[in-house]
């Protein structure tokens, strides 16, 4: 199709980062579009938007979240998958929470916004007037402020596992060094005991039968 936003075109494209979930979902959004169900396809395309954003937050740090969460135990955090740990959290709130966080920018929290309440939309008569320019539009725009940016990290819990590394590594490193201190130590004193017998043994010796004796001084 001419002029279809890539995110529709090749939902699989690495750029988007996207798991099977997404990927199904703009699928669905495709074929809805492709019967003119343009009304219908929203809610195929916010259900894109939702878990994007679930799996932005779970990358940031669910322990981040969980402190601007009021009610905590809204959130599963021993949910086998993302549904089930996001099954209580309000998806509207979503939007606020993933901003809060700084995960999404607020251009990106209207145009999300905007999806909410298009797809929340009952006027039957305004939903039958939206056009498939208009989504194309909405789809280009979320592509661009969404979907091909980068999943961000908590740079503070990334600094303190570096933090943590290095320790390991000095300590490594300190543990190694006298290791081998100790091992050269060792090494110099048997060497030194092993010459000062040799010359014990060497000085005992007539020089006539050094040669034939010193090793049999050692047998």
């Amino acid at each position: 199709m001419k002029d279809i936003p890539e995110v529709l075109n090749n939902p699989n494209n690495p750029l988007f980062n996207f798991e099977e979930a997404e990927i199904y979902s703009i699928k669905e959004a495709l074929e809805l579009i492709s019967i003119e169900k343009y009304a219908y396809s929203l809610f195929a395309i916010w259900n894109c938007v939702v878990i994007n954003i679930q799996r932005r937050i779970e990358k940031f740090g669910i322990n981040n979240f969980l402190n601007i969460l009021e009610n905590k135990t809204q959130f599963n955090k021993e949910g086998n998958n993302l549904k089930d740990r996001w099954l209580n959290i309000n998806e509207h709130e979503l939007i606020d929470y993933a901003q809060k966080l700084n995960i999404i920018n607020h251009v990106s929290h209207d145009l999300i916004t905007t999806l909410y309440w298009l797809k929340s939309n009952t006027n039957e008569t305004e939903t039958n007037a939206l056009l498939k320019e208009e989504l194309f539009a909405l789809l280009f725009l979320l592509e661009k402020n969404l979907f091909i940016k980068e999943f961000k990290t908590d740079q503070r819990l990334e600094a303190k596992e570096e933090d943590r590394r290095h320790t390991n590594r000095g300590g490594r490193r300190k543990k190694d060094n006298q290791d081998i201190i100790n091992t050269n130590s060792s090494t110099t004193h048997q060497e030194l005991l092993l010459k000062s017998g040799v010359k014990k043994f060497s000085n005992n010796l007539n020089p006539k039968d050094k040669d034939d004796k010193l090793l049999a001084t050692y047998i």
